[in-house]
């Protein structure tokens, strides 16, 4: 008998699923709810200032069937975005901005499956502390997902125009966080992060900046205007704050040098041109920086001493200039745009009147007593403070010894 049963079950349930294969065209499904089901990126704008509906929210999402949904636009799609949403939603309030969200869809929307979460420019400068606040209370947050400022525009017009490349956004977003040959993964912040900057003295920090460029890929979309456009991003360099809010920014071609006298960097090159014009490629295997201080008679620093030691690798056979077998003339290049940088980013330190480089952190561990005596005294102490950056750059050559004709190679 329990065997009859059981083959009764079998055959009932092949004939359902027969059916409903066959009618699947038919059977209404939840298209909102389907779209929702991969979001990975947020982004948020935030106007005090300004009236009406001033909380934003902006969410990528994918869907099996592309297009825009509900409270969004664009044009047709290809390429990696093409089965993408763009979702924004408006409210007077944050909590009302995500009920709005919510009705888009018969499915609870959190942020726990979010990786990434975009900051508008303008958000930045004036209400980051409304940001962290709200963030901090959401219990569906997860403290791991990542954070960025989208340079000169909001996070809605920017998610908007990356969505229009052929290159998949976040992919891309996940290759600048987790390429270890590329500045921007040394870079990167999350939630928790941002979070600590709020709690440090006079909160500074830094946050990692995307902005929008030209796509390299060309196109056959068009934009608003019906002109043929399409929009991609790449890392911009790091945000300044200061107080809470964005001061300023640090662009990419100074990252290098921050992480070089905060850290150890093996991820770049250096290139210098010899007296020939000649270009030289240098890649970057490690760096070392000590930091020492001078005191005046009463104890007060008065000098801070950069001490950077930086190993590099140069392949000869990439060039056949005799200058590439001067070592000492290429290292003292080296050591020049190394030293040209870190003086600009000391000059951009006191500008934004941002102790980033954490100079006085530094201090107080090294000297934590005659720190406790000049603490209530370092900021105008820091934006009057002499500099000396010492570079030391030692660079290992490498060679194919079945080259020919290379009369000039030598084992020096």
């Amino acid at each position: 008998m329990f065997y009859i049963r059981t083959i009764k079950f079998i055959i009932f349930t092949a004939f359902l699923f027969s059916l409903a294969y066959i009618n699947k065209e038919r059977i209404p499904r939840p298209e909102e709810l389907k779209t929702f089901d991969f979001i990975t990126t947020s982004g948020i704008d935030i106007d005090l200032n300004g009236g009406g509906e001033n909380f934003s929210i902006s969410y990528i999402s994918r869907s099996d069937n592309g297009g825009v949904g509900e409270g969004g636009g664009g044009n047709d799609k290809s390429g990696q975005n093409s089965g993408k949403n763009i979702f924004n939603v408006k409210s007077n309030t944050l909590s009302g901005a995500f009920d709005k969200l919510h009705n888009l869809t018969n499915k609870s929307v959190n942020d726990s499956h979010l990786e990434y979460i975009l900051i508008g420019e303008e958000t930045a400068k004036e209400n980051l502390d409304y940001f962290t606040d709200y963030y901090s209370k959401r219990r569906s947050i997860r403290l791991s997902v990542k954070t960025f400022i989208t340079k000169g525009m909001t996070s809605e017009d920017f998610i908007r125009k990356a969505s229009t490349s052929e290159i998949d956004a976040d992919a891309k977003l996940h290759g600048l966080v987790n390429d270890g040959s590329r500045i921007s993964s040394l870079t990167k912040k999350n939630l928790k992060n941002l979070m600590q900057i709020f709690y440090s003295k006079d909160r500074t920090g830094l946050i990692p900046a995307l902005a929008i460029k030209e796509s390299p890929v060309e196109t056959s979309k068009t934009d608003d205007n019906g002109d043929e456009k399409s929009y991609t991003f790449d890392f911009y360099g790091l945000g300044i704050i200061k107080d809470g809010k964005l001061k300023d920014y640090l662009p990419a071609s100074l990252v290098r040098s921050y992480l070089i006298l905060t850290g150890k960097l093996n991820a770049t090159d250096i290139e210098v041109n010899g007296e020939n014009g000649d270009l030289f490629v240098f890649a970057v295997k490690n760096s070392i920086t000590k930091t020492s201080f001078e005191f005046d008679a009463q104890n007060k620093p008065e000098k801070v001493i950069f001490d950077v030691s930086i190993e590099t690798e140069f392949d000869e056979t990439a060039s056949n200039s005799k200058e590439a077998f001067n070592l000492n003339k290429l290292n003292a290049l080296q050591s020049g745009k190394i030293k040209s940088e870190i003086e600009r980013l000391i000059e951009t330190s006191r500008e934004t009147d941002a102790d980033f480089l954490g100079i006085g952190e530094s201090l107080s561990i090294r000297h934590p007593y005659k720190w406790h005596n000049i603490k209530d005294e370092w900021h105008n102490l820091f934006k009057n403070i002499d500099y000396e950056i010492k570079i030391s750059v030692k660079t290992t050559r490498y060679y194919n010894l079945n080259i020919k004709n290379r009369g000039y190679i030598n084992h020096d």
